[in-house]
This record gives structure tokens, sequence and C-alpha cells, in this order.
């Protein structure tokens, strides 16, 4: 009788303590988990100092390492407690007493190991679903059909005024010395995200406006940049320097030191705040409204490393030594991003942007001195293209917009400038001026020659050239094929969440005029959803069979990719809606001669709207919302 209380006083022992440890950390507040919740973050960071684990970088990961090491303290206590069982039997001697004992602590163990395992299991359930609510940085994500949550504060990329960013969303391995460069749809009142920077009144007219080197750094109130989890460490304004493009459309942000650590792999957060007091468009206006009035957020993992790999061009169109309509695009790819503050520019009258240069001659007048094409340089396709188009009307496209010209049967010299090394070379040197050639997103510069090391200005610039005829191509392009299939519901109802629509076309597109606008998704996900669905376009180069070119191979067509959040699953009860996705190409998608898409549409489908590859007299119909 008294074996069997001893007993089961034991067991009650047992379940008591595993039951206070489970509740410990069960019964955490919520509030713990909201968005901007620096109090209780910093009491975290306090607890993870102090147990040693400093690493946790969310509060669900601290608890859970915190729960790791309780239960695997139990788990040596129980080996103990069984070995010393053990022990006992062997020398008991064949004592009654003895034996009796060591049963009675081994059957006890074993119940010990059976609430610590449970415990296990409960509270990593429990973790498992706060972690599944918390977004990347802090904020409590959207909740889906079947429970399935995406971070907040998204889906002003594409849906927004948010046309790209790099780093980008969730990437990993970003070296440290990258920077936070970020493009939007229209231009944002510098003084936003510039802290204290004075536009004279003129926001368009940049050449009065007064600025230093006290005036370039980051807005901190609007801009905010921390490692994850850790918003009271955020970058403040002699942490960043700031520059932008002519447009006022596209921010580069340099941290003045490396991100991260050189020791072990870190997360950080980009955070822009919404409302009348954060982020403002030109007009003074809050730059984020309606249903992603709350800003816009998004983490990377910045990794140990230093990028010092010079950028390369892969391919360039026109290619060298062949003849085009005079309506033809200058590109140049990139094999990596590059600094649109570099790339970009207008050349008007003689003068402006100087890092890459356009001369043609007349075919006709080899001897006579080249001239300067005037035009726009812009950026575009991810920061990894960079495009001419001349200011010189020359005729109408198919959809009855203009388009522009390069001298017309002449040869064209491309010349890509590299920029001036800096004393620690492959880094350019950057003046108050700018780069004064072209360079990657952590500023090296460009490796013209392909020989894997910067040699700077002169020795890495890069050339080719070309001709033009006489007469423009007004030919529309059309869309060979897509994936899923367009039309085929049936197809298009078994793909992975997270495949890309794809549009192949018939010749190479203008990547300027793909954009998250011209290239789309709509979905009848519910309203509150809104905030979560994110999408951005790329254009891949193709070769003649429909592989994505390398960089030696000629290139003849484009497919627009749509990269995007992760759709959301059908339902299992098949009585629930699925939700739907609609891609959408409009016609202010071109061609590299500035030629329409629609009405080509496709290789069945002949407009004026191609809705599902079927001809439509009506505009697409957008899905109906839940």
């Amino acid at each position: 009788m008294l074996e069997k209380e001893s007993t089961r006083k034991n067991i009650l022992r047992g379940f008591a303590v595993a039951v206070l440890i489970f509740g410990c950390f069960a019964t955490v507040p919520r509030v713990a988990f909201a968005q901007n919740q620096t109090f209780g973050q910093k009491n975290v960071d306090a607890i993870a100092e102090t147990s040693g684990l400093e690493n946790a970088n969310d509060l669900p990961t601290l608890i859970g390492n915190i729960i790791n090491v309780a239960l695997g303290f139990m788990g040596i206590v129980l080996l103990g407690y069984l070995l010393y069982a053990g022990f006992l039997w062997m020398t008991s001697g064949g004592e009654d007493e003895k034996v009796k004992q060591a049963k009675t602590m081994i059957r006890n163990a074993v119940i010990g190991l059976v609430l610590i395992v449970s415990s296990f299991a409960i509270a990593n359930f429990i973790l498992s679903r706060l972690g599944g609510a918390i977004d990347g940085g802090g904020g409590v994500a959207g909740q889906g059909p079947g429970g399935v949550g995406f971070p907040g504060s998204s889906g002003s990329l594409g849906g927004g005024i948010i046309e790209y960013h790099v780093p980008e969303r969730d990437a990993t391995n970003i070296p440290r010395n990258t920077a936070i460069v970020m493009t939007f749809k229209i231009p944002l009142k510098i003084a936003s995200v510039i802290q204290d920077y004075n536009d004279n009144g003129t926001p368009a007219l940049l050449t009065d406006d007064a600025t230093s080197g006290t005036t370039i750094g980051l807005n901190p109130a609007n801009v905010r940049i921390y490692p994850t989890g850790k918003p009271d460490k955020a970058l403040v304004t002699a942490d960043a320097r700031v520059r932008f493009t002519a447009d006022r459309k596209t921010f580069v942000i340099k941290p003045v030191n490396y991100l991260g650590s050189p020791t072990e792999k870190m997360n950080y957060t980009v955070e822009l705040i919404g409302g009348t007091k954060g982020l403002l468009r030109e007009d003074g206006k809050a730059a984020f409204s309606g249903s992603f009035s709350k800003g816009y957020k998004w983490q990377f993992e910045v990794s140990t490393v230093i990028d010092t790999t010079p950028p390369k061009i892969t391919t360039v169109i026109p290619s060298l030594g062949g003849r085009y309509a005079p309506n033809i695009v200058v590109q140049v790819h990139f094999n990596e991003a590059v600094d649109p503050t570099s790339a970009s520019g207008i050349f008007k009258d003689g003068a402006g942007f100087t890092n890459m240069e356009l001369r043609a001659t007349p075919i006709a007048q080899p001897n006579n001195p080249p001239t300067r094409p005037a035009g726009e340089f812009k950026v575009s396709n991810r920061y990894t293209t960079v495009e001419f188009v001349s200011d010189v009307p020359c005729g109408v496209n198919s959809c009855g917009k203009k388009i522009f010209c390069l001298p017309k049967d002449s040869a064209i010299n491309v010349l890509v400038k590299a920029a001036t090394l800096s004393s620690t070379p492959p880094e350019a040197e950057l003046t108050q001026n700018g780069y004064d050639g072209i360079v990657d997103i952590v500023g090296n510069s460009l490796d013209g020659n392909g020989n894997a090391t910067a040699e700077g200005r002169g020795k890495d610039d890069y050339t080719w050239g070309f001709g033009t005829e006489s007469e423009p191509n007004l030919i529309a392009p059309f869309v060979k094929k897509t994936k899923p299939k367009a039309g085929d519901r049936q197809s298009s109802s078994n793909i992975p969440v997270q495949q890309p629509p794809e549009a192949d076309f018939d010749s190479i597109l203008q990547s300027s005029t793909l954009t998250s606008d011209t290239a789309f998704i709509r979905t009848n996900e519910a309203p509150e959803m809104d905030d979560t669905f994110w999408w951005t376009p790329k254009q891949f180069l193709l070769t003649a069979d429909g592989r994505i070119a390398t960089s030696s191979e000629p290139v003849v067509a484009g497919r627009v990719s749509i990269s995007h959040r992760l759709y959301l699953p059908a339902p299992e009860d098949k009585k629930k809606p699925s939700p739907e996705y609609y891609p959408y190409l409009i016609s202010d998608l071109q061609n590299v001669y500035q030629n329409c898409y629609i009405p080509a549409g496709s290789t069945v489908c002949k407009g004026p709207n191609c809705c599902d590859d079927s001809s439509s007299k009506k505009a697409c119909a957008y899905p109906v919302k839940k």
C-alpha cells in the first residue's frame, strides 16, 4: 500500500512539473507577438542574453529554444534515474526489497518519459501555431481559407505604389555590403526618404536643391531598417546615405557600415511607414493608401561575405554588326542588378547622362563626324536591363502611340563605361555627383572585358556597333504560348502554389514597358487578403528553340514571368469555392520595336481583346471578390 502511494505521489509530482513547465510557456501573453512591441522585444533580448540564446531572432524561436533546453535537462535527469535504478537492481544481491524498489523506479521513469515526450509534442504544436501567425517583420498575417497565413503589409508590391526592390522579399545569402534599392510607380517627396532634404519648392527641378553631406542621410522615421525582431536597433540618419534617380522614383540606400555579421547569417527587415506622417508622394499625399495604408514591409537574409565580384554584360540588343529598323530599342543586359543611379538618365541638347553613349554616323557619309542622339536611358527588368529610347518621333504603332527612332540609315556605336575605381577595387569611387560609370548594387565597377577583374574606366569599357534601316518596323507582337495553358482550366487547377504565370512572345520585349501594371495577376481572394498578395514581372530572353538564353547565345524572343505570393491551395471540401488567379497582359506592354501587344493577341486570338485565348469585343472581366 505504501509502495502504491509512493508511486502515485511520484507520478503526480512528475505530471505537476511537466504541466508547470508547459503552462509557463503556453500562457505567454499574445501581446508580445504584436507589431512594434519594442518593450516586449527588449524583455526577450534580455532573456536571450541571460540564457545564452541571443541568436534567436523572434519570440517563438526563443521560447522553443528555452523549452528544448528545459526538456533536454529533464531527459538527462531521467537517464540518470534509469541508470541508478539499473545499478540498484544489479547490486541487489537477490534482496526482494531492492529489486522491488528498482522496478518501481524504472516504471516511474518510463511514465516520466511519456510525460516529457507529450509535453514536447504539445509545446511544439502550440509554438508552430504561434510562429505561423507572425510575419517576417513582426506583423500579424492575414488568414486565408484553410487557415493559411501570409505576411501583411506586402500588397503594395505590384498592387500598390511599389514597382520593385532589392534585396527581394525573403532573399537569402545577400552580401553584407548590399544597398537597399526601391522603385516606386510615381515620384516621392524626397524629404520623406532623405532627412531634411530641401527641394526649394520645385520637386522636378533638381539643380536648385540645397544638398550637402548632411542632407543625404536616411529619414529613419519613414524608412526603418533593422535586424529582424529588433526595431530598437534600426539604422539612424547617420547610418545610411541615400541617392535617387532624376525622376524621383528610385532610391538607393547605402548603409555606412556593412550589415550583418562576419560570423553568422542575420535576417533584416525593411519597413516603409504608411499614413500622412509616413512616406509621401510628391504632391504631399500619403504614398500608401486604401488597402495598403499600413505601409509596406519585407525581410531578407544577410550572409557573412562581402561581394567583390564585378558585374558583366551578358547580352546586347541589337546584335553586333546587324542592320535593324530605326525604331529598335537599344538594350544592355547584365548578369546581376546594377545601381539605377549609375545607369539611368537623359541626354539632351548635348548634355546630361554620360555613363552610356550612343553615336550615329550616316552610312552614306562615313567621314562625317558622329552625332549623339538625344533620348533617355532607363533601368528596368529588376535592375538587370538598361534601355535607350531616342526622343525623335517617327510614327505610330497599332495602339495609336508614338514610336521613336534612332537616326535612319546610320552606323550606331554604343559605349558602356566602367566607373573609376576607388582605393579598394573592385569598388568604384563615389563622389558627390555619383558614379562616373556603371556599377552593381554593392558599388563594384563594370567588368566590361569579361576577365573577372575590375580594371576601371577605359580598360573595362564595353562597346559594339550596328546599323539602322530607313523604315520602322510596325509588326505587333503576339503570344506564342502560356504556362499554364490559356483556356485550359483543368490544367491550371493542378499547378504548384509557387508556379509563376509565363507567356512566351514571338519577339523580344521592351523591358521598360514590362511593369506590374502591364503584367499582373488578379484574384478572387477575400478583400482582407489584398495586403498579402504581391507580384513582380521579369523578362527572360529566349533562344530560337524556346530556351532561356545563356550569355553566349543569340536571342530572338522574350518570356514574361510573374513572381508572386504563394497561391492559396484549393480547399479539401469540394463544396467550397476555390481561389482563382487571372494573369493579365495589357496593351502598354511593347516589344523591342515599340509595338504594342494588343490587338496582336496570340496565334489563335486576334483581338480586340484576348480573354483566356478567346477573342472578345469587351475588356476581360476581373474576378469577382468573395
